[in-house]
């Protein structure tokens, strides 16, 4: 019985740690802004080949939740990875040892960056302040005077 006991505990203790690990962390934007150097941040120009990733040992799986209406770029390491769609998620296969994600709207009017730790999943949103100014924009445009 004790055996059973134990068996339970040790696996309820491995079950939380693995929510504790994986759990989201939320982004919350911030503004852009516009400085008068070239930005560290390129999205490169014309078609660039990558191997095809494969996860093995000493890898990590990140996934993003885009929860705007936005595109976002992302960065990982300021080398540009890709463009999230609007109210999309997607993951990257990256290897052990990033250091920083950071990730920008299109129009460059947002952006979100955070520490790279292994396995993680990052969820991009926008602070209600800023819903609230992009809906009312968007009112805003589409009265004809």
């Amino acid at each position: 019985m004790k055996a059973k006991i134990t068996m339970l505990l040790i696996t309820g203790a491995i079950f939380f740690m693995s929510n504790v690990l994986n759990a989201q962390e939320v982004l919350t934007a911030t503004k852009v802004v516009k400085s008068r150097g070239v930005s560290e941040y390129v999205i490169p120009e014309g078609d660039t080949f990558l191997e095809k990733p494969i996860l093995s040992r000493g890898g990590c799986t990140v996934k993003f939740d885009n929860w705007t209406g936005f595109y976002v770029d992302l960065w990982v390491d300021k080398v540009y990875k890709g463009r999230l769609n609007p109210w999309e998620d997607s993951q990257l296969i990256l290897p052990q040892g990033y250091t920083e994600v950071y990730c920008r709207t299109m129009g460059e009017t947002y952006q979100w960056q955070s520490v790279g730790e292994c396995n993680e999943q990052f969820v991009l949103k926008l602070e209600t302040e800023d819903l609230e100014e992009v809906n009312t924009q968007k009112t805003d445009d589409n009265q004809d005077f």
